[in-house]
């Protein structure tokens, strides 16, 4: 798949009713703007870093290119400031404030992006994304 094109929906069965807070939800919002600061500053290594290994395998196996190179080749949002973050159980969301949305998922190293570049396709409906595991 090329640059620009659209992913698949992503499917995340995500309930918005149970909230986090606090230090998870710092945590999520660091996560996501440092991967938008990579890409702002084409730093491809800095944004894999904060990919999760199932969605870094899966970009370099369709773009046929290590994940430093086609992550930058991709359109997502560069740089840009979390303005929502909910957290539910081991899966969270992180709206940006210029638009677009990212789902993280908590592992043994901490948050990392499992979808990136995110659009609703319909109200309460999943999300096309650009980038997904």
């Amino acid at each position: 798949m090329g640059p620009g094109v659209v992913c698949l929906a992503c499917v995340v069965a995500f309930a918005f009713a149970g909230c986090g807070a606090g230090e998870r939800a710092d945590d999520v919002a660091a996560v996501a703007q440092r991967f938008h600061a990579a890409l702002e500053s084409g730093d491809g290594q800095a944004a894999c870093d904060e990919l999760s290994e199932e969605t870094a395998s899966k970009l370099e196996h369709q773009e046929q290119k290590p994940c430093e190179e086609a992550i930058l080749e991709l359109e997502l949002p560069k740089g840009g400031t979390v303005a929502v973050e909910r957290v539910e159980m081991r899966s969270a969301f992180a709206g940006l404030a210029e638009g677009g949305a990212d789902f993280l998922d908590e592992g043994p190293e901490g948050w990392k992006v499992s979808a990136a570049g995110c659009q609703p396709t319909a109200p309460e409906q999943p999300y096309e994304c650009e980038l997904e595991g």
